[in-house]
């Protein structure tokens, strides 16, 4: 008997044309070339854990960006997105990443939803974090958006959308799970569970923004299962605290939870945006902590000068459980040193200007800016990373960025 593979790949082939001619096909991309230099080496600007961040020596890398989307449209009812982002990622290296893939169902015009990998709504720039075109900064405020570094959930989500008068109303649920690596050499971090709203309402020039997740680790660092055993040990023969730093340590004795509030006014020539976020964790690897930035702008035509302030504070414990006289407290030590190579209270004061390139080619826009930033340590190390003996705890840095969307 002949085998049947050429046959049916043959009428496979044949059906591609009409395949494509149903289906609509669209795609889009976006680019963020940058460089950020700060004024030391004695400590640099990141997300905490990264192991490389800015500093006086520069990077291209850090904030630059490529993305591209493909979106394929079946009909009235369903879709399917596909994005790719090459980015530096948490292990500091810059590389490509499948940012959303999912399919999306819409049986109506007011409600949709969608399966597959996507961006959780965690804040309110949660979706176009890697869009600098989209952005008014060159980077999101880093004391609001470092309160989590995972954003890409692997589940599923609703978009319910209505007007009621003037004011259009939307509501986000959505559930999954999800996995980063961080860290050199990288550690894969599993989030098991992931579930969470976002609500806003407009009107207007007006936005209003509300925000819950809730997320459950899976996985506990490996220089730290030795100590949480021990500290687990210790307690069942009288040690005080040692419970509760054993807790402090290991991120999966209790989940984390954010709030998120935000607030945004542009009518064209005015911009100002207040976003509030809070993390509860009670976990020392990542405290308890609360951040908020304010920022201004106004358009001058194509120009649109900027400024920020924003400020991080931390709400958790800030020292070991156990108390100093113990005659455990040894083994504060290890609790001691993870508490402060974390988050602690910050300022920053940033100044920027935005100017709008014409159109040109195949690129449909194009922003250039430039941001100064001067940033304060207010307790420990602030959220400065890769902290050094001699750092006074603040720094200014420089930014530029060329953001163009094609």
């Amino acid at each position: 008997m002949r085998p049947r593979i050429p046959a049916v790949a043959l009428a496979v082939a044949a059906a591609l044309p009409s395949l494509a001619a149903a289906v609509d096909f669209s795609y889009s991309g976006f680019s963020t070339a940058a460089y950020a230099q700060t004024d030391t080496d004695l400590a640099q600007v990141g997300y905490v854990g990264q192991p490389e961040g800015i500093d006086e020596d520069g990077s291209f890398k850090a904030d630059s960006k490529l993305g591209v989307q493909v979106t394929a449209r079946f009909n009235d009812m369903f879709s399917a997105t596909v994005q790719g982002v090459a980015y530096t990622d948490l292990t500091s290296n810059w590389e490509p990443h499948l940012d959303w893939a999912y399919i999306k169902f819409q049986p109506v015009s007011n409600l949709s939803a969608r399966v597959g990998y996507m961006r959780a709504p965690t804040f309110m720039f949660s979706d176009s974090v890697f869009i600098g075109y989209a952005n008014s900064w060159i980077r999101t405020p880093m004391e609001v958006y470092n309160l989590t570094p995972v954003y890409q959930l692997r589940g599923a989500d609703l978009l319910w959308r209505q007007s009621v008068g003037a004011v259009t109303v939307s509501v986000q649920p959505y559930y999954g799970d999800s996995e980063l690596e961080a860290g050199d050499p990288a550690t894969t971090v599993d989030v098991k569970e992931w579930y969470g709203l976002a609500a806003s309402a407009e009107m207007g020039s007006f936005m209003v923004r509300a925000g819950y997740g809730r997320q459950k680790l899976d996985t506990v660092n490996a220089q730290l299962a030795g100590v949480i055993d021990q500290l687990r040990m210790l307690a069942g023969m009288g040690c005080a605290g040692c419970a509760t730093d054993a807790d402090g340590l290991d991120p999966t004795s209790s989940p984390y939870e954010y709030l998120d509030f935000g607030l945004q006014f542009d009518n064209g020539t005015n911009l100002a945006i207040v976003e509030y976020g809070k993390r509860e964790s009670g976990q020392y690897v990542a405290p308890d902590m609360h951040s908020a930035y304010a920022t201004y702008g106004h358009r001058f035509g194509s120009l649109m000068p900027y400024a920020t302030y924003a400020i991080a504070r931390r709400d958790g414990a800030n020292a070991s459980a156990i108390p100093a006289g113990s005659p455990f407290a040894a083994i504060a030590a290890a609790a001691n040193a993870t508490l402060a190579s974390t988050g602690n209270d910050q300022d920053s004061y940033t100044l920027g200007l935005r100017y709008e390139v014409p159109s040109f080619s195949i690129v449909k826009g194009a922003i250039v800016k430039l941001q100064y930033d001067h940033i304060e340590a207010k307790e420990g190390n602030g959220l400065f990373i890769n902290v050094q003996p001699g750092f006074e705890g603040e720094t200014d840095m420089i930014s530029a960025s060329f953001d163009f969307i094609f």
